[in-house]
Formats: structure tokens, C-alpha cells, sequence
């Protein structure tokens, strides 16, 4: 897992607050039933707490 910090514009609060962001790598099944790995980010507002998950398909 890795952490990183950046400035992003938070939809719950609408503050342009700095966001805590969490990467770590998941394995899904995809439309066939075969499980890949994908990188999944959480970002975590750090001024309401807001969460928001993607999850990028590389």
C-alpha cells in the first residue's frame, strides 16, 4: 500500500482541500470470470472526511 498526499477539489465539502490518497493493488473477476489485478485509490478529504474509491484498469 502506498499513501500520498494531494490538493483536489472535495465534492462533498467543495473545499479545495488536500486529499489523502491510498493505492493498493486488488483482484477482481472481470466479465469472463477470470480475476486480473487492478490498482484501487482511495481519497480521503482531510478537512470533512469525505471517501471516494477508483479503481484504474491497467
Amino acid at each position: 500500500m502506498e499513501d500520498k498526499r494531494e490538493e483536489c477539489h472535495c465534492d462533498k465539502c467543495g473545499n479545495e482541500a488536500e486529499m489523502t490518497i491510498t493505492c493498493q493493488t486488488i483482484e477482481i473477476e472481470d466479465q469472463s470470470g477470470a480475476k486480473k489485478k487492478v490498482q484501487q485509490e482511495t481519497r480521503t478529504c482531510t478537512v470533512c472526511g469525505g471517501e471516494m474509491v477508483t479503481v484504474i484498469d491497467e
